[in-house]
């Protein structure tokens, strides 16, 4: 599976991001986790930061 889209990985913008993995087949639950809580607001102050510890954190779990 593919935690994150190739086309999304560069994308630093919260709602950019939430927007391209929206339509993508196989994201991981803790992206779409992450996009709905900013969505909701559950998320105050998601911050590209944030944004970019999850990626990280995904992209470890992929060389895994």
């Amino acid at each position: 599976m593919q935690r994150i889209p190739d086309t999304c990985k560069d994308i630093n913008a919260v709602g950019s991001f939430c927007d391209c993995i929206a339509d993508a087949d196989s994201v991981d639950v803790a992206a779409r986790g992450f996009c709905r809580r900013a969505a909701t607001g559950s998320a105050a102050g998601a911050t590209g930061d944030d944004l970019g510890e999850l990626k990280k954190a995904l992209k470890d779990l992929e060389d895994d």
